[in-house]
């Protein structure tokens, strides 16, 4: 067994959040006692959902409680006789929420990435909503279980992506820089973070519409008031940090809607978001 792959499989993370089933959760067991890669790898991913639950004490959006329960109850399974609710989510309107993206000129390296938190709380509420449902529904359908399974699945990729982000966020050595938008486009936000040493550039698209079929968003570093091409963005991929190219200087990064495959100029009318390093 290739430990590396068998830890990027995304198993430790499913077991960490609870969505590992009981054959893997022995399997996994039996393996990290006699091999510490693996049990480190485990410290590690446990580590990181207690930052991610602890960084920002913020309630859950208030329709968030209304709809895992409606989930519990779908296709007639019955209401448990006694279930305490999170003390969190009973007191949710006593807590004053925190928007998900910053006003553009209050902007803050700090500010920047408490969604973080909002999100991987989200996410772990939702999973134990799920597995709940699982262990009361003897009866559910074939179907059910499998779009269960998927659901899953999916927590497993929003986890590692929220952890790609987390990390980089938190590493010193990596520079951030938001990007916001631009007149015809206020609403919009990206980020992008740049290794100081190997001047690697890295993409996350944070809020920006799906491109239509024929088009992709380029990024676009200006160096010496000229723009360079750094590749374009792929959203069709599960990875939402997308590794761009290098650039050893520049000034400021940009965004714009090109022709799918990208285009040798950026058209300017098309431009979505632009920072400044």
């Amino acid at each position: 067994m290739d430990i590396k792959e068998y830890i990027a499989s995304g198993i430790i993370e499913a077991y960490v959040m609870g969505l590992a089933s009981e054959e893997e959760v022995r399997i996994l067991e039996c393996v990290q006692k006699n091999n510490p890669e693996v049990r480190q790898a485990i410290l590690e991913a446990q580590s990181t959902l207690e930052d991610f639950a602890s960084q920002q004490a913020i309630a859950p959006p208030a329709e968030l409680k209304s709809t895992i329960w409606a989930k519990i109850s779908e296709e007639g399974a019955e209401k448990p006789k006694s279930v305490t609710v999170p003390q969190q989510i009973e007191e949710e309107e006593e807590v004053t929420s925190i928007p998900l993206y910053p006003p553009q000129n209050t902007v803050s390296p700090n500010k920047t990435f408490n969604w973080f938190a909002v999100a991987a709380s989200i996410l772990l509420v939702a999973s134990v909503a799920f597995n709940f449902y699982l262990s009361n529904n003897q009866k559910a359908t074939q179907e059910q279980l499998a779009s269960l399974i998927t659901e899953q699945k999916n927590n497993t990729i929003a986890y590692q992506n929220l952890k790609s982000r987390w990390d980089m966020a938190n590493d010193p050595t990596v520079k951030t820089v938001p990007l916001l938008g631009v007149e015809k486009h206020p609403d919009m936000k990206a980020m992008v973070y740049m290794e100081e040493k190997s001047k690697q550039v890295y993409l996350t698209l944070e809020n920006m519409p799906v491109a239509p079929e024929n088009q992709q968003y380029q990024l676009w570093a200006i160096v010496d008031g000229k723009p360079v091409s750094l590749g374009v963005y792929d959203q069709q991929a599960k990875e939402e940090m997308q590794k761009m190219a290098v650039i050893n200087a520049a000034q400021a990064f940009a965004i714009t809607l090109e022709k799918r495959g990208g285009s040798p100029t950026p058209t300017m009318e098309n431009m979505y978001v632009m920072g400044k390093i």
